[in-house]
């Protein structure tokens, strides 16, 4: 296979894989676990593609464990026991869990509001009837913050715990993967990195027995909870997410994977999946509620093909809340909205050249919007600014201190390389402007020439294109916004 260059070469890739080897048929440990493999190759190849792979691994330091002796390891014990324990009793039923991060928050009126299910919740009067699983970082001052469980802190005592359990047991390894030697023969020849990818036969069933190890923590949890409804604002990327997926797909719990950003046809994550088994997959969830219609066709366009898969309309909560509760009038404003990207695009792979040179001559305030798992040091982008002359017309904005969508009604247009803030503007009848091959792939569906347009920086008339987009936006004026929406727990 020839370099890596595109979403879409990764996609004819991973289709090719699909195709060629019996993807279905894997199974390790009673997991069927081709939609673990295939998530780590498409970010992987992401990865690639971006030329982020060296820079992760130097990133990466080695961790020392630190050597306890066996009075604090059992005093240790002790006290997970005991907290564990207590976490469990205090539980009441819910019928929603909700499973989300703190990067998911913004802040409003003091309080750390999560932009999807907080403004579900206070939409649809949810607030005593949801648990909030965190499982990253948990803020203090939060909305609704009783709701708010620590997962990462009370599964540390469960597998405090069970460490220990763990040393009385062995484990029954059963593996049955045919053709998967070929398959890892052909990973070989390809330009992968194995090493970091930790696919082979051995490392599935380390996993997979890691998974099986998380899995009764949740058994229990749902047993005193009895939700009726699970949703993951991306059900991908760790492991405890994936046990207390499989666990409750495996309980009869209604699964969710509620839209987080973008899911285009070349997202491989949500998109051209060909192989099912009879019974589908425990680590996929069963429903997909998406942002808009688009998205919800990209996964229709698969899903389909399996019956126990729905799809949905739900919209964007959090700008169906923000508009419930402010004005949305079309005002005059000098601003444009530039949403930028995270890792691993550095400042200058964003504010290029020609970039700068539209920010000097366009008489606008250009709002730098940080993503939100931001890691550009806000000093260092204010130097390049500054550096560049143009620290007078542009504002850098976290994705915390204020709403998008007053700031992307407050525009004149968004311009992205591939943000998903897209859809967000799409839904608020605000253009976008894209100027990276990456969000043209992305969004191609969206592409009208009308509200989304696609100009090549690359082409020598890229600034006077743009300045002509901007004078075409600012004689059409038109905003629909659609704000019917029903609560999509009940439908």
């Amino acid at each position: 296979m020839n370099a890596i260059s595109s979403q879409n070469d990764i996609k004819a890739s991973i289709l090719y894989i699909e195709e060629k080897y019996p993807v279905d048929l894997w199974e390790v440990n009673g997991i069927k676990v081709w939609p673990y493999i295939r998530i780590k190759l498409y970010i992987h190849f992401l990865m690639m593609m971006n030329k982020s792979i060296d820079r992760e691994t130097k990133q990466k330091k080695d961790v020392v464990e630190k050597k306890r002796n066996l009075l604090n390891l059992f005093l240790e014990l002790i006290i997970s026991f005991v907290k564990l324990n207590l976490f469990f009793f205090k539980l009441n039923k819910k019928k929603y869990l909700l499973f989300g991060s703190h990067i998911q928050r913004v802040k409003q009126n003091g309080l750390y509001f999560n932009r999807f299910y907080d403004a579900l919740s206070d939409l649809y009067g949810l607030q005593e009837e949801v648990y909030m699983m965190e499982f990253q970082k948990v803020y203090t001052n939060s909305y609704n913050k009783g709701a708010i469980i620590t997962l990462e802190k009370n599964i540390h005592y469960y597998k405090n715990i069970q460490k220990v359990v763990s040393k009385f047991k062995k484990n029954s390894d059963v593996s049955n993967l045919p053709d998967y030697k070929l398959f890892y023969e052909y990973l070989k020849k390809i330009p992968v990195r194995l090493d970091l990818l930790k696919i082979g036969e051995k490392d599935l069933l380390k996993w997979t027995n890691k998974i099986h190890f998380i899995k009764p923590f949740f058994k229990r949890f749902y047993k005193k909870v009895q939700p009726n409804t699970i949703s993951f604002l991306g059900f991908y990327g760790y492991d405890d997410l994936y046990a207390a997926l499989l666990t409750a797909n495996q309980n009869g719990i209604k699964t969710v994977d509620f839209q987080h950003g973008p899911q285009t046809n070349i997202h491989m994550v949500y998109s051209s999946w060909t192989k099912f088994p009879k019974e589908g997959y425990d680590l996929m969830p069963k429903e997909f509620w998406n942002w808009d219609e688009f998205s919800k066709e990209n996964i229709e366009s698969w899903s389909k093909k399996a019956a126990k898969i729905k799809t949905k309309v739900v919209g964007q909560p959090f700008v169906n809340y923000w508009l419930k509760h402010n004005s949305f009038e079309n005002k005059t404003n000098n601003n444009i909205l530039y949403s930028l990207q995270t890792f691993p695009f550095e400042i200058q792979d964003m504010i290029t050249p020609k970039i700068i040179q539209l920010i000097k001559e366009l008489p606008y305030q250009w709002i730098l919007r940080l993503h939100p798992r931001n890691y550009l040091k806000i000093d260092g982008i204010q130097v390049f600014l500054d550096n560049n002359n143009i620290s007078d017309k542009t504002i850098i904005q976290s994705s915390i201190d204020s709403p998008l969508p007053e700031v992307i009604l407050n525009s004149i247009v968004h311009v992205t390389n591939f943000s998903g803030c897209l859809i967000e503007a799409h839904l608020l009848g605000k253009p976008t402007i894209i100027i990276n091959n990456i969000g043209k792939e992305m969004f191609a569906q969206y592409l009208d020439n009308k509200s989304v347009f696609y100009l090549e920086q690359k082409n020598i008339d890229f600034e006077l294109n743009f300045k002509n987009k901007i004078s075409f936006i600012k004689k059409n004026k038109n905003i629909t916004i659609n704000k019917n929406f029903l609560n999509p727990f009940e439908y």
